[in-house]
């Protein structure tokens, strides 16, 4: 699950949304109760309604039926209109431009072409109701991810080749991400992508494409954090690598899935390890470190937890974020205290530890294979070649390291899609376009799209990357609306230090048991899709 409003991007403002909604809250009782009346938990699928948060800081909620303009793109209904103090303004018919809306929240289904601009901004709330067989053991596990891509087998229910747009769970952190692929041999010119929307959550999908660099006999590519892509000879497994419970070297010799991880510090969830690399000595100019990793369930349930914490405000906190997307982001708070895998080089002449960078991808469902760079030669090693990785305890897993010798830069060939068809529940494919993506995709809980792309030269071998660009957004489950608590929410945000010490003997009454019930909550498109009843 690549996401996340605190371990990703956290906003400045955050904080004074928090504080604001807090200081509100009191004097707000009108809107208070119609607000609590809607997120009755009890009552949330009873009782349709639509909720409208206007960029300029007025609410409206509308009540049991509303329709959409195609025309000029205003939205009707009966309902109530809240300014910006929550003092009722107006009651009655409604008319809103769709323009005019940060964010909605609705707890009925969105479907109908006419309704896509709704469904792009809005929150879902209380619907997993409907889908309680699917989340009824622990909420804060529940499965959660962006769009996850396959390209081999899509039935493997415990990772998948790739995710897109890690951290951009709102509309104002759209963003883009590049994913290796890790493929083997490339024989055939076609080749295709399973998208597919596995969790309670909105996707708005606005581009998907290949990145194909040639590669010869012997070589691999690989790209770094910052997306550049190099041409590497086969890398080099580790001779020792020593950690707290010895040497794991055997773990990570092979990209096999067969993972080194630790338990979180039952004191501090920020608490570091240390694992040291030990490779022989090699006669390379350049080369870097290869790795093959993703994350625990440390990330998902503080972002649960965080949205728990927001409870029946949570809409409210993502319109703020909407209406101050232009406000300074900082890239702090608990992401900063959890870190990144760092890398550190042992230089012989100094006998220090040299820092070199770091990895970091959120998300603990598909593998990220990425190369870092030294920004040092190491011609001159005679000795063993010594790295150090300091990592946060208990939240990252790790497949693979490897020495890589980089033979130098390399450019990607970009390849849009041919085709996407759209799959509905036991059918053959039920759209077929080839638009290259003239309007957003919005796919929602067990939709699955097929790309199909072709390579530009079927003598050629490539190394395959994926690009992807859009946003998400994470419905709200009803069970968090009980947990509010916008106190905490505060802590967590401005003190995550304190946080996150706090907040460790909780999460470990979750570790062991996350993992299990966080895949157990997988969306099966064979057993559910949003527009199918079946």
């Amino acid at each position: 699950m690549k996401k996340t409003i605190i371990l990703g991007v956290s906003l400045l403002c955050l904080a004074l949304i928090v504080t604001t909604c807090a200081r509100h809250y009191g004097f707000r009782k009108d809107y208070s109760r119609a607000n609590a009346l809607l997120h009755d938990t009890e009552n949330l699928a009873a009782k349709p309604f639509l909720k409208a948060h206007l960029k300029n800081g007025d609410i409206c909620i509308l009540r049991d039926t509303w329709r959409v303009d195609t025309v000029y793109q205003f939205l009707v209904g009966e309902g109530d209109r809240y300014d910006f103090n929550r003092n009722n303004k107006q009651q009655g018919r409604l008319t809103i431009d769709i323009d005019s809306v940060a964010i909605f929240e609705t707890n009925q289904k969105l479907v109908g072409p006419e309704k896509e601009r709704i469904a792009a901004l809005s929150i879902l709330a209380g619907l997993d109701i409907i889908l309680a067989i699917y989340c009824q053991t622990n909420p804060k596990a529940c499965f959660g991810s962006c769009p996850t891509f396959y390209l081999g087998s899509d039935e493997n229910v415990f990772y998948s080749d790739a995710e897109g747009f890690s951290n951009s769970i709102a509309p104002s952190l759209e963003t883009s991400d590049i994913d290796a692929l890790n493929n083997d041999r490339i024989v055939n010119r076609k080749i295709s992508l399973k998208m597919k929307n596995e969790a309670m959550e909105t996707h708005v999908v606005k581009d998907v494409r290949i990145y194909a660099v040639p590669r010869k006999e012997g070589e691999r590519i690989f790209h770094t954090p910052q997306n550049e892509f190099f041409r590497c000879r086969q890398p080099l497994p580790p001779k020792s690598a020593l950690a707290g419970e010895g040497d794991c070297a055997a773990l990570l010799e092979n990209a096999d899935k067969v993972e080194r991880f630790s338990l979180a510090d039952p004191k501090n969830l920020s608490s570091k390890e240390e694992i040291i690399l030990s490779f022989d000595p090699a006669d390379l100019n350049q080369a870097g470190l290869v790795i093959s990793f993703r994350q625990t369930m440390m990330t998902t349930y503080l972002i649960y937890s965080a949205f728990g914490y927001m409870g029946d405000e949570m809409g409210s906190v993502f319109a703020e974020m909407e209406k101050r997307a232009g406000q300074k982001k900082d890239l702090g708070g608990i992401r900063r205290e959890l870190g990144d895998i760092e890398v550190y080089l042992w230089d012989q002449r100094t006998d220090k530890w040299v820092k070199q960078g770091g990895f970091y991808e959120t998300g603990p469902s598909a593998f990220n294979h990425q190369l870092l760079p030294f920004n040092k030669s190491l011609s001159d090693f005679k000795e063993d070649l010594k790295v150090k990785l300091v990592l946060n305890r208990g939240l990252w897993r790790i497949d693979y390291l490897a020495l890589a010798g980089i033979i130098g830069p390399a450019e990607a060939v970009i390849i849009p899609p041919e085709k996407i068809e759209y799959f509905k529940t036991g059918q053959e494919p039920a759209l077929s376009s080839a638009d290259n993506f003239s309007r957003p995709i919005i796919s929602m809980p067990g939709d699955i799209r097929r790309f199909d792309f072709m390579m530009p030269d079927d003598s050629a071998d490539y190394e395959l990357f994926l690009y992807s660009q859009g946003y998400y957004l994470e419905w709200m489950r009803s069970s968090w609306i009980k947990e509010k608590d916008l106190g905490k929410l505060a802590r967590m945000l401005m003190v995550p230090k304190m946080y996150l010490k706090e907040e460790a003997a909780d999460y470990k009454r979750y570790e062991t048991v996350m993992e299990r019930e966080f895949w157990n909550t997988k969306i099966d498109h064979r057993m559910f899709s949003y527009y199918d009843k079946k």
